[in-house]
């Protein structure tokens, strides 16, 4: 199902073929040295992938979309949201091929736009290892801040994003 486009980009649920495509994704060491999911599976991405099948956007609770291509569909990465009673949690990782090129800041802005018009009260919190210089800086130029103290044994940093989002 998609979910929302851009002028390059959907977001939309995965779908049962991308299986591979995506467990290669998060065995990147390049990715997944800024996750916290530690060993990933193939039974876990099956079971991901089961549970984005048929959802609606913005269900309660948490869940994984699929970012691709608008054009080819290829799978370009992933946004990972959470709906909370109060507030949103936002994750996000691409492809190592895909970044640098402005996608991750076309998808999120989309998001964020969205989630401001569908849900006006409620705030969004972004949470990154507190290495990911690039990462840091995207959520910087999408108007979050660090207002949350982390303690150095922590690896993750959580930005904040407050009032309207656009």
């Amino acid at each position: 199902m998609e979910l929302l486009t851009t002028k390059r980009l959907r977001l939309r649920n995965f779908k049962p073929e991308e299986k591979n495509t995506l467990l290669s994704f998060y065995l990147d060491k390049d990715i997944g040295k800024y996750m916290y999911w530690g060993d990933i599976k193939e039974g876990d991405i099956a079971f991901m992938i089961e549970r984005s099948l048929n959802r609606s956007f913005l269900d309660q609770g948490a869940y994984i979309y699929a970012v691709s291509y608008l054009k080819s569909d290829r799978l370009v990465g992933e946004i990972y949201l959470e709906k909370k009673s109060n507030f949103f949690i936002l994750g996000y990782a691409l492809k190592k091929s895909c970044q640098g090129h402005g996608y991750a800041y076309e998808i999120l802005s989309a998001l964020l736009k969205k989630l401001d018009t569908d849900f006006p009260l409620l705030n969004v919190r972004a949470v990154v290892d507190k290495n990911n210089i690039k990462s840091k800086n995207l959520l910087y130029r999408l108007g979050f801040h660090d207002d949350m103290y982390q303690p150095d044994s922590s690896s993750f940093i959580t930005f904040s994003l407050y009032g309207p989002l656009c």
